[in-house]
């Protein structure tokens, strides 16, 4: 059996995935390490005592004044634009201590094989210059191998065939040329290693590099046209209820108004928070529908004694609540886009940023939930007719 060192950079959705990964290699008999931010260490080491930590502070630019705006799209387009490339120069630090941090865990578990995510760049240079086996894993379709109809991600809405195409050599070359070349580089450089090129990043990825998009295909058939390396399987899911215990509250709510609707917004934020959490109890109670709320990181403000008909968490296992609740309303992170599609509950999917508009648009044409509308347009008329729309294909 091999050692498996399975490593992602992001939020909670860019982590789950690789978890849910090691629980099956592992239960293969295989040897399983993660390297994950530090923030992520408790919930790794319920699968596996091995883990190698990176720098807390790329999870902690999540709460940063400057990157709240982007996420939140607060400000004008171009004041968002501004503040992205003030954060690429300041952040360089924290892009080389990460790369150090994924080659300080190869070197202490020498593994025989890493499954990484595209936002860790040491795996690419290790597979270049020293022949490391790895492969990508990605939750997130749209990011490096082109759709027709789809963009790239970050790229806005579905145009023609051409201009989708387009969006990825655009986006690869900022892949290529920011993360890998320029924060690869610079720590190359220092750990005595041969500099990549350009021409062997691009080979490498598009013709070596093996691929799986951890996708139900129900949701993203794999495209004909792509390379045979490079494969759509399946949307993992470890067993999360097996770690936690329901509060008697909780339990007593689902008792007296069972099927309630689920509602969060995850990580994400936005420039109203207080006007949608008062929205939601209005249309809720005008329906007179009960509402499982998760506030998340403040995307939803509640304030004030809560009626009856609604209760609030802050973290809660989709494969314990999903089977107790009518339907789903949610940001569109890929995690609970599968969850909700996993226990056949219809959903209503309020982009907020990146792929959570594709998530929208794939849930919408595959039948499994009205169409949405992006976070920045909320008005609680529109989230009532969403909603009401939602609830008729119950």
């Amino acid at each position: 059996m091999d050692n498996i060192l399975l490593m992602s950079l992001g939020s909670r959705g860019d982590v789950e995935p690789f978890l849910a990964l090691g629980e099956y290699l592992q239960e293969l008999g295989h040897e399983i390490a993660f390297c994950f931010p530090e923030q992520f260490q408790s919930i790794s080491l319920q699968v596996s005592p091995s883990f190698y930590p990176m720098t807390p502070e790329f999870l902690a630019l999540m709460t940063d004044p400057d990157v709240k705006q982007i996420t939140g799209q607060i400000g004008s387009p171009l004041s968002r634009i501004r503040t992205m490339l003030k954060l690429l120069g300041n952040t360089a630090p924290i892009q080389h201590q990460l790369i150090r941090d994924q080659k300080k865990a190869v070197d202490h578990f020498k593994p025989d094989h890493i499954i990484f995510h595209i936002k860790c760049v040491y795996p690419i240079i290790a597979a270049i210059r020293e022949g490391q086996k790895v492969q990508l894993l990605s939750p997130v379709p749209c990011l490096i191998h082109a759709v027709n109809e789809e963009p790239s991600i970050g790229f806005g809405a579905p145009k023609s065939p051409w201009w989708n195409k387009l969006t990825y050599k655009l986006g690869n070359q900022i892949l290529i040329k920011q993360s890998i070349l320029s924060y690869g580089n610079s720590v190359a450089k220092h750990l005595g290693i041969k500099p990549l090129h350009k021409k062997e990043v691009h080979d490498f990825l598009f013709n070596q590099l093996p691929v799986e998009y951890s996708i139900d295909q129900r949701l993203f058939p794999r495209p004909d046209e792509w390379p045979e390396h490079v494969q759509v399987t399946t949307f993992r899911e470890r067993n999360k209820s097996k770690h936690w215990i329901p509060s008697k509250e909780l339990e007593h709510f689902l008792k007296t108004h069972p099927n309630p609707l689920y509602l969060s917004f995850g990580s994400m934020i936005n420039s109203k928070p207080q006007v949608v959490g008062a929205d939601i109890l209005a249309v809720s109670e005008k329906l007179n529908i009960p509402v499982l709320i998760n506030k998340g990181w403040g995307g939803i403000e509640i304030e004030g004694t809560l009626p009856d008909h609604i209760f609030v968490v802050s973290d809660i296992p989709y494969d314990w609540l999903f089977k107790k609740v009518c339907a789903v309303v949610h940001h569109g992170g890929s995690g609970t886009t599968h969850s909700a599609l996993r226990f056949q509950k219809k959903q209503l999917i309020i982009p907020h940023i990146g792929d959570q508009f594709l998530w929208s648009r794939l849930v919408q044409r595959a039948g499994y939930g009205p169409k949405g509308f992006p976070i920045k347009e909320w008005s609680r008329t529109k989230f009532q007719e969403a909603l009401e729309v939602l609830l008729d294909q119950l």
